[in-house]
């Protein structure tokens, strides 16, 4: 049995209202002793598959130096046993059934940020630590957790472009903060998606001489984050994305030469499509003429409209 560090009067009252009905009532009365720690021995006694799967958990390594005037191990979490030992009865010990049981993990992780969790928009809907969270199960990941309520954005991520969350080369939480305030719950305090998204994506970022006006608003105006058909995560394919605001060009409605070579700056080129060569041309990808179209500080002379997002 591991040694306990001492109990302070702090963590005495905090376990007496957390241990349940039949300890409080039997406190009150005077009739019974308090409830003491009597080791993860005597849990194992009872919840032997609990305790084999609890070997390699994070808490079950917690050191009691670690966390002084705190138990650890199995009671660390659960409140002294010694009562539900003895009597069996599920109420002597502290079961996170409770709509308030997340204070108990807010207690040990409040420095990690989880002192904002009551303003979050998660327990806002009514979930608990508990309800993301199984401490018992090693093998537990952040995206099995989201998944079972957010089936839309699973969804999105089995399309053909997408983040690669499923290949295991990021978590949700590498974007979102879950434990966060804020409408999209984003990673770093970001208050704008943009913000977010540089984080990995600095080179987007700017400032540019040149900028195009809804990178600087949004990436969600072009990108689908979680998953999309077309590549690069667009919500659209070229050109459909850029024409919700760009016309076409006018060049679409030339009448290309029906030779099989024409002359271009004084070099002959072939001609491949003949009179449709001008509506194939310009009706293609933009961003074959178009590649910054992030933003850049490098105009071309030789295109009227000052070469803005072109290179």
């Amino acid at each position: 049995m591991r040694s306990r560090a001492p109990k302070t009067a702090i963590l005495w009252c905090g376990c007496v209202l957390a241990l349940g009905p039949l300890a409080a009532m039997a406190q009150e009365a005077g009739g019974a002793a308090p409830p003491t720690y009597v080791g993860d021995e005597t849990c194992a006694g009872c919840h032997e598959d609990v305790a084999a799967a609890m070997v390699h958990q994070i808490h079950q390594r917690v050191r009691d130096f670690e966390v002084r005037g705190h138990a650890v191990g199995c009671e660390g979490c659960h409140g002294p046993g010694s009562v539900h030992a003895e009597a069996g009865e599920i109420a002597a010990i502290r079961t996170f059934d409770e709509p308030d049981a997340s204070q108990v993990c807010v207690d040990c992780h409040r420095a990690q940020g989880m002192a904002r969790f009551k303003a979050s928009v998660h327990a806002a809907n009514g979930l608990a630590c508990q309800d993301c969270h199984s401490i018992h199960q090693a093998s537990w990941t952040p995206f099995d957790a989201c998944a079972d309520c957010h089936a839309d954005v699973v969804a999105e991520l089995q399309l053909p472009s997408h983040h690669p969350v499923r290949e295991g080369k990021m978590t949700c939480a590498s974007c979102h903060d879950v434990h966060g305030v804020g409408v999209a719950l984003l990673a770093g305090d970001h208050q704008r998606i943009n913000d977010a998204c540089y984080d990995c994506h600095q080179e987007k970022e700017g400032p540019f001489v040149f900028e195009h006006a809804p990178v600087a608003e949004s990436c969600s105006n072009c990108h689908s984050p979680h998953g999309a058909v077309a590549d690069n995560l667009l919500a659209l394919g070229e050109p459909s994305l850029c024409l919700q605001c760009h016309e076409l060009h006018f060049h679409t409605g030339y009448e290309s030469p029906e030779e099989e070579e024409v002359e271009i700056g004084g070099i002959r080129r072939e001609n491949r499509f003949g009179g449709a060569s001008m509506r194939i041309a310009f009706t293609t990808r933009c961003t074959q003429c178009h590649g910054a179209i992030h933003g850049t500080d490098s105009p071309s002379q030789t295109i009227s409209g000052d070469g803005a997002l072109t290179h």
